[in-house]
């Protein structure tokens, strides 16, 4: 989080030194106090607690179960624009999601392979 932080400030006086300048120089004590927070937030909770929690539940989940979750990750950004934002869905965006909810049902409700199948081909 410190490197990227002193990565953030560092571009910042390379390359926006005077909009910066502007920007604090224009501002209240209490949009000063607004951004710190959202820098906290962003640095403690998005770069750091986060990555920490996917780590341990793949790790926890196991490695296919976890890429069933990665993949799905457009359908629950499309269901969430769809209920916070209004956004629009037609008849292939619900089709196409529904057939993915069935896809990753059956993948992850899979029997798990013998690992001490004598077979070559030992997967359902």
């Amino acid at each position: 989080m410190v490197t990227q932080s002193l990565l953030a400030l560092s571009m910042l006086s390379l390359f926006g030194r005077q909009e910066t300048m502007d920007f604090l120089s224009n501002t209240s004590a209490d949009d000063l106090k607004l951004v710190g927070i959202v820098a906290l937030w962003s640095g403690l909770a998005v770069n750091c607690v986060a990555p920490y929690l996917q780590v341990s539940g793949q790790q926890a989940v196991g490695p296919a179960r976890a890429q069933i979750l990665y993949a799905s990750q457009p359908l629950w950004a499309a269901i969430m624009s769809f209920f916070l934002l209004g956004e629009a869905c037609g008849i292939e965006g619900f089709s196409g999601g529904a057939l993915f909810l069935v896809a990753m049902f059956l993948a992850a409700t899979a029997e798990n392979p013998d690992p001490n199948c004598p077979a070559k081909e030992c997967e359902v």
